[in-house]
C-alpha cells in the first residue's frame, strides 16, 4: 500500500504540472524546531517589525463591525515556524472555535489531496463521482475542474445583486438547505464547457465533499467526520468540527469550526509543502497546484481551493491584493476570514472576524495582510518544497 501511495503521488505530481519555476519555493522546517502538532513553539517578533506591527494590529482590533474591514476577533502570526504574535477580541481566545466559512474550501481541497496520496483518487483528470445521472454531461466534470472552479455550471455567487439571485444563499438557507447536492442537480445546468471559464462556486466544493465521502467509503456523517480526523486533522494536531446538511453531505464549501491557532496549523501545512513531521501528507506538487493559476481561463485570482493572494492586475478586479509580496496565497471566508500564507517571508497570518462583504472591505483586508507581511524580513534562500 505504501508503494502504491508513493507511485500515485509521483504520477499525480506529473499530472498537476507542478514545476515550481514560476513560484517562490516553499520554506522547509527549521532544523531542530519542533512541529506544532501538540502546541505552537513560541518566538519573538523581529525587532524591526514590532512597533509597526503593533500599530496595524491596534488599528484592526479597534474597528467596529460597521467600519471598513469590520471587527477583528482573532489574529495569529506564525513566523519561521514559531508563534510570534496573537491577539483576541473580548470573549474570544486561543481555544475559541470560530467558523471558517469558505476557508473550508481550502480544507476540502487538502482532503482531496490526501485522497490522492492514499490512492483513493487515481487521476484528478477523470470524472468526479457526483449525484448527476450517467447520461448527464455534468457527470463528466473532472476533479480538477471542480477543484479549480472551472466546472461550467450556470451558478451565480460573486456578483449577485441581492439575496434572491444569489445561488449560495438559496442553496444554503433557502430551498436547497435540506439537501444541497440534490438542489445542485435540480437547479444548475451547464452554461460553459468545463475547463473554459472560472466562476466562484460553493456548490462545486459541496460536491467535492460529497465525492470524498463516496471514495473514502464513509457510511454516514459521523463516519466521515472520523475519516477527516484520521486523514488530515489528527496528523497536524488540528481540532476541527465540520458541519453537514440534513441529507448527510459535508458542507465542504462553507462550514468547518476551529480555533485561530488550529487554522494556522492548516496554513502551515501548506507553507511546508504538504509535509508534516517528516511525513508527506499531500502529494508532491499538490501545494503548487493549489497556488497556481490554471491559465486556461481569463481569471488569474484562484488556484485549486486557494486564492492567489496578490496580482498587480487581478481578473476579476477587486478579487486579490495588488501590492507585494506577490507570492502570497490564501484561504478566504465570508465576512473576512483569512489564512494568509507567504513563502517568501516564511509566514502564516490568520485573521478571523466579521465584516460586510461589500464596499472596500475585502481590498482593505487584503492590503492589511500584505502590510503585515511586508514588515517581516525575507526568508533565507535555502528553501525547497521537497522532503
Amino acid at each position: 500500500m505504501l508503494f502504491k501511495s508513493l507511485l500515485v503521488s509521483v504520477l499525480c505530481a506529473m499530472g498537476l504540472q507542478a514545476s515550481a519555476q514560476d513560484l517562490v519555493p516553499l520554506p522547509t522546517q527549521p532544523e531542530g524546531l519542533a512541529w506544532p502538532t501538540e502546541s505552537w513553539p513560541e518566538g519573538e517578533l523581529p525587532e524591526e517589525t514590532r512597533d509597526d506591527l503593533q500599530l496595524l494590529v491596534q488599528e484592526a482590533m479597534n474597528r467596529d463591525q460597521g467600519q471598513e474591514m469590520g471587527k477583528t476577533r482573532a489574529i495569529v502570526i506564525i513566523h519561521e515556524g514559531r508563534l510570534v504574535f496573537e491577539a483576541y477580541a473580548e470573549n474570544f481566545g486561543p481555544d475559541t472555535k470560530q467558523v471558517s466559512w469558505s476557508m473550508a474550501k481550502s480544507i476540502t481541497s487538502a482532503l482531496a489531496g490526501r485522497a490522492v496520496m492514499l490512492g483513493l483518487i487515481e487521476d484528478i483528470d477523470t470524472p468526479m463521482p457526483s449525484p448527476f445521472a450517467a447520461d448527464d454531461p455534468r457527470s463528466e466534470i473532472t476533479w480538477r475542474q471542480w477543484l479549480t472552479m472551472t466546472d461550467g455550471l450556470d451558478y451565480l455567487e460573486i456578483g449577485s445583486t441581492g439575496l434572491m439571485d444569489n445561488d449560495v444563499v438559496q442553496m444554503m438557507y433557502g430551498p436547497g438547505r435540506f439537501d444541497v447536492a440534490q438542489h445542485i442537480v435540480d437547479e444548475f445546468e451547464l452554461a460553459h464547457d468545463p475547463g473554459a471559464v472560472w466562476n466562484y462556486s460553493t456548490a462545486g466544493f459541496h460536491l467535492i465533499a460529497r465525492a470524498l465521502q463516496e471514495v473514502t467509503g464513509a457510511e454516514d456523517e459521523a463516519g466521515f467526520a472520523r475519516t477527516m480526523d484520521e486523514m488530515l486533522f489528527e496528523p497536524i494536531g488540528m481540532e476541527a468540527v465540520p458541519e453537514f446538511d440534513a441529507a448527510g453531505t459535508f458542507l465542504g464549501g462553507s462550514l468547518v469550526w476551529a480555533s485561530a491557532r488550529d487554522f494556522a496549523k492548516f496554513g502551515y501545512l501548506y507553507l511546508r509543502g504538504g509535509v508534516w513531521e517528516g511525513e508527506r501528507l499531500l502529494p508532491e506538487g499538490w501545494v503548487d497546484f493549489s497556488r497556481r493559476d490554471p491559465a486556461s481561463t481569463k481569471a488569474n485570482v484562484y488556484g485549486a481551493g486557494w486564492w492567489l493572494g496578490a496580482d498587480p492586475d487581478p481578473v476579476p478586479e477587486g478579487q486579490a491584493a495588488t501590492t507585494p509580496p506577490f507570492d502570497a496565497f490564501s484561504a478566504q471566508g465570508h465576512e473576512g476570514q483569512t489564512i494568509w500564507v507567504v513563502p517568501s517571508k516564511d509566514l502564516v497570518i490568520v485573521r478571523l472576524g466579521i465584516m460586510p462583504n461589500g464596499g472596500n472591505n475585502w481590498p482593505a483586508l487584503y492590503e492589511w495582510n500584505q502590510s503585515i507581511a511586508r514588515l517581516f524580513p525575507d526568508a533565507e534562500p535555502e528553501v525547497s518544497s521537497a522532503l
